[in-house]
């Protein structure tokens, strides 16, 4: 055998050896790693001293009316073909009654523009024209615990679809004793 294969051949075993070494190395890394950081058998679980921790606080008192949207829900085709329908729903979470209950219904408000297939939606500016219509619904009387209901339709718009209307106006005065 020459000299220079002898020293491919120890060249080869070298690489061998060093590559035996990295995956004992590794290994052995895995194995510490496991045994340092157990893996979970459930994704979610309850602590002992959880269950035993206070119950989550009521809802915040408010003294005088305090009436806030709670619900809000478009029914598609009523009352016919090309409009919709808007069903907004108030709640008085305050300890005396509310009067005067308006709220301004923009069903377009922050609504996200794009097609579903492309990547980037943006949301719709307050300042378009479509953003800005809405109807102003009148309610009756809130009494404190209690949710009242109105609707308010709307003609279809071509390219886009109604959304929550988020952050709602709503103006209300506290009845006076």
């Amino acid at each position: 055998m020459t000299t220079t294969r002898k020293l491919i051949w120890a060249f080869w075993i070298f690489i061998i050896i060093v590559l035996l070494w990295q995956f004992y190395n590794y290994n052995q890394g895995m194995t510490q790693d496991a045994v340092e950081h157990p893996q979970q058998q459930h994704f979610f679980f309850y602590h002992s001293n959880d269950l035993a921790s206070p119950a989550a606080p009521g809802p915040a008192h408010h003294t005088g009316a305090f009436v806030h949207q709670v619900g809000f829900k478009v029914m598609s085709d009523t009352p016919g073909q090309g409009s919709f329908t808007c069903a907004v729903t108030l709640k008085n979470d305050g300890d005396a009654k509310a009067v005067n209950v308006q709220v301004h219904v923009r069903p377009f408000k922050g609504i996200m523009l794009g097609d579903e297939d492309e990547t980037e939606l943006k949301p719709l500016p307050d300042n378009d024209p479509i953003s800005q219509l809405g109807q102003w619904v009148t309610f009756p009387d809130i009494a404190p615990g209690e949710s009242a209901t109105q609707t308010a339709v709307f003609l279809n718009q071509r390219v886009m679809k109604p959304g929550s209307n988020p952050n709602p106006e709503v103006i209300f005065e506290t009845e006076k004793k």
